[in-house]
């Protein structure tokens, strides 16, 4: 070791030309790793598309680059120190490395299939587009947001802002709750006393006027299911929409508000089980 230093400080211009090397190789990498993230990035504003699919295209364009991202950060760190270990001149030991890295390799397979597990089913969520970032998803008793996604973990955010990190070895079964579309359904319980013919005829004038204020957020036109469900107590209506990805809860609460105010005013009565205590 000392004969190496000694070596260093009696030439530092031999060391110029590899110091030069690994920074350009290094430069270089970070640099076509930029621009495919940035490529990956415009991609959902390249490829045409219909209003219906845009946001799946995103969340995949989105996925793309976080893996690339983690797959070429390692590739570049590996390459780098590989690339040192060279210029340093340390060919010999090297190849003595590479040479014993198979037997490594299967000692530490024995002592990392867990990580081995999380990588190669990270790999088939992405070759199979299972789900991607920006979409919700719930695994098991888990619901959230994917926020980041890696060949070893998928990040969840839940509606209280809590992460969950869940390794992609151990994901099972996965309910993908955003692709596409989604579905707003509301129930509204009459009195049984109300002509139900008059009770269509408003509930299909609401849902002609909400076509129109959440049209951006509506793919289909609401509609009448029909009735759900018919007791001495009530009837109950089910109306169903299909609506964007995230747009089915701020579509059905305009829908209720609406009904609630067109009842009122046509003195629609609701059953006695939706009744409020005076």
């Amino acid at each position: 070791m000392r004969e190496f230093v000694g070596s260093l400080l009696e030439s530092p211009r031999d060391l110029l030309f590899p110091i030069m090397h690994v920074v350009t190789v290094l430069l270089l990498g970070l640099l076509i790793l930029k621009l495919i993230d940035s490529l990956l990035a415009r991609l959902a504003a390249i490829v045409p598309t219909d209003e219906t699919h845009f946001h799946r295209l995103n969340h995949r364009t989105e996925t793309l680059r976080h893996f690339v991202r983690s797959l070429g950060r390692t590739v570049l760190g590996v390459g780098i120190v590989l690339m040192v270990l060279f210029e340093l001149g340390y060919e010999n030991g090297l190849k003595t490395l590479l040479a014993g890295a198979g037997v490594a390799g299967l000692a530490i397979g024995f002592g990392a299939q867990s990580l081995v597990k999380d990588i190669i089913s990270g790999f088939f969520v992405l070759l199979g587009d299972q789900y991607g970032v920006g979409e919700s998803i719930r695994v098991g008793n888990l619901e959230g947001v994917v926020e980041e996604m890696t060949l070893r973990v998928t990040v969840l955010r839940n509606a209280d802002g809590e992460i969950h990190v869940i390794p992609n070895g151990s994901v099972q079964t996965v309910s993908v709750l955003s692709r596409d579309w989604r579905r707003a359904v509301v129930d509204v319980e009459v009195s049984p006393k109300e002509e139900l013919g008059r009770v269509f005829g408003l509930l299909a004038s609401v849902n002609d006027t909400l076509a129109k204020s959440k049209g951006p957020s509506i793919i289909d036109k609401p509609a009448i299911v029909g009735i759900e469900k018919l007791t001495g107590n009530g009837i109950t209506i089910r109306l169903a929409a299909k609506t964007y990805p995230d747009k089915q809860g701020e579509v059905a609460f305009e829908w209720r508000m609406r009904i609630k105010e067109i009842f009122d005013r046509e003195g629609i009565e609701l059953a006695e089980s939706l009744r409020l205590a005076p």
